[in-house]
């Protein structure tokens, strides 16, 4: 990712002042904000709130994509209020992705009165992802159960029990994201999906946020930008 991002930005005019690969670069590199318009993350769920965190209290805005941090993600949200900062985070900053999500908040509002249907998820992604399910998955899965009355939680498994979605995860190959939400009946099946054909959209998208970001404080996501004519 951080390949395909650096490709987005400089298509689109911009200068990359520095690529950090890991915690050493950080110990060689000092970055400050007079140098540095915007950060834009897309490392690992162990190293990504030490690395918000770091550009918050440098003064940088950032931008982050990584996923399977949750709890500390919550933290640096407040922490970049505290501070003043700037912070936008998305689990998928797809374009088609973010389409997907509201297509998936809408059908499971509609379901809503039909409890023969039971849902299921299904998301497929290369071999390197380090969290399972995906943040785009947790993303639809949360969504769904906030829409429909039917679900309380979700579960990484395939098993069906009373109140709970299951969510399911594969790794093969080098394939950039599938997620696939089915409704299911004993007389038909409503299936939604959406496939990545490659790394560009998610780059794009982050590039996009970050030029949206200059001259904002506080926490954005994409339905921030999306909603956005500014």
């Amino acid at each position: 990712m951080g390949h395909e991002v650096e490709k987005a930005a400089i298509e689109r005019g911009h200068q990359i002042v520095l690529a950090l690969d890991n915690a050493s670069d950080w110990s060689t590199h000092k970055i400050n904000a007079r140098e540095i318009d915007v950060v834009i993350d897309f490392s690992t769920p162990a190293s990504a709130a030490w690395i918000v965190n770091h550009c918050l209290e440098s003064g940088i805005p950032v931008v982050s994509g990584t996923t399977g941090w949750p709890a500390e993600l919550e933290k640096i949200k407040e922490r970049c209020l505290q501070l003043n900062g700037t912070f936008f985070y998305a689990p998928n900053f797809s374009i088609g992705v973010n389409i997907f999500f509201e297509i998936n908040r809408k059908l499971a509002s509609l379901l809503n009165n039909h409890r023969q249907y039971q849902a299921s998820l299904h998301e497929i992604h290369h071999i390197h992802k380090l969290d399972a399910p995906s943040g785009t998955a947790i993303a639809l899965a949360n969504d769904i159960i906030a829409e429909n009355h039917a679900y309380q939680s979700w579960q990484a498994s395939s098993d069906k029990q009373a109140c709970k979605l299951p969510v399911t995860s594969e790794r093969s190959g080098e394939v950039p994201g599938t997620h696939i939400v089915q409704w299911e009946s004993s007389a038909d099946s409503i299936e939604i999906k959406h496939t990545a054909h490659n790394r560009q959209g998610f780059a794009t998208g982050a590039v996009l946020a970050a030029e949206w970001l200059s001259g904002k404080t506080g926490v954005f996501d994409m339905q921030d930008l999306l909603n956005s004519t500014t």
